[in-house]
């Protein structure tokens, strides 16, 4: 038996790495525009390979824009923006989804009700217990 030689399909070399050129002085938690270029439209920080950076100024990037989400200039998640996904029956997407939500709402309306007679409940033994304790 002849041993098959593996070989990797359509390899191309390494791309150049794209290199930022920003100086540390403009990496401050002030500078939210130029802190925003390192945020995904999520919210979360990119990795190196997003931004460009080197190893140290991706740490300095990192650092400071926590220290901004931790004084609310930057925020710390971002809303989460519709986009049409495929796969599925485009008839029931939206159908399911808004069943759900009104199951979800129902239990947590449920749940808040308990809570608060829970409470009301818990209250009035207190009041009870120190009417009590005043006689």
């Amino acid at each position: 038996m002849a041993q098959q030689v593996r070989r990797k399909r359509n390899t191309l070399p390494p791309k150049k790495r794209k290199r930022v050129q920003i100086t540390d002085d403009q990496i401050r938690y002030t500078n939210v525009e130029g802190l925003k270029r390192f945020l995904s439209d999520r919210g979360k920080i990119r990795s190196r390979r997003m931004t460009g950076l080197s190893r140290r100024q991706q740490a300095l990037a990192a650092r400071e824009i926590k220290r901004a989400r931790e004084m609310g200039l930057l925020p710390f998640v971002m809303p989460k923006l519709e986009r049409a996904r495929g796969g599925g029956r485009p008839d029931r997407r939206g159908e399911d989804r808004d069943d759900q939500t009104m199951a979800s709402v129902e239990a947590q309306e449920a749940g808040a009700t308990e809570v608060l007679t829970a409470v009301a409940d818990m209250q009035d033994e207190v009041a009870v217990e120190t009417a009590a304790d005043d006689s």
